[in-house]
């Protein structure tokens, strides 16, 4: 597997599972996809979503009903009590050539991470599902700089914008980003004494 960013704009994700797993999961998509829910009954977690919900028996429905319910989707995550039936909504999903997840069973095409965002920033973990524990650790440990990696950015886009008025090379602006990126003085002083800290930031790297 290779990790990958998608833009899930638009696109539809059926999810079946009407407990915790598959509240969680469709949060995941909640503010892009195209996100539709279906189980034969919902916990509150997950009608209070809002999203398109189908009350449905997976197990009493034959291959044909099933495929119809996932065809045109971008994605089926399988997030059922029944590891059976959740494997065979994969089956279904790999047959038409749509992307599943299993939240139990046989594994399936994708893994969702576990994923930190900041204004900037998108990054996600993920242990292959060796280890969950340890992919919510990551997620934990990085949170807690991300408020600063988000501040570098803002940096090196301010530079970035100041060193392409200059007569540089494009060599010569990616050396004194990477050098901003490094400085240690910039990256304790961008958290609490921005301002300053962008000014020296200027001085340092976007001289003649």
């Amino acid at each position: 597997m290779i990790p990958l960013i998608i833009d899930f704009s638009q696109k539809k994700v059926v999810i079946f599972g009407g407990g915790s797993v598959s509240a969680r999961k469709a949060r995941y998509f909640l503010d892009e996809a195209d996100l539709t829910i279906i189980s034969r009954s919902f916990s509150d977690a997950v009608a209070r979503l809002p999203v398109r919900r189908i009350s449905a028996d997976v197990k009493a429905m034959g291959d044909e009903e099933l495929r119809t319910l996932i065809q045109d989707s971008f994605l089926v995550i399988a997030a059922l009590s029944d590891r059976e039936q959740n494997n065979r909504i994969g089956i279904q999903a790999d047959q038409a050539g749509i992307l599943f997840n299993n939240a139990d069973g046989e594994k399936g095409d994708i893994i969702i991470p576990s994923v930190v965002r900041g204004r900037h920033l998108i990054a996600g973990f993920s242990t292959g599902g060796g280890s969950p524990a340890v992919s919510r650790y990551l997620r934990e440990r990085f949170e807690e700089i991300t408020p600063e990696i988000d501040a570098m950015i803002d940096l090196q886009l301010l530079l970035r914008d100041a060193l392409m008025k200059m007569d540089l090379t494009q060599e010569q602006r990616a050396e004194r980003l990477r050098a901003a990126l490094h400085d240690p003085i910039l990256r304790k002083g961008l958290i609490d004494t921005r301002e300053e800290t962008t000014e020296l930031a200027l001085s340092r790297y976007c001289h003649e």
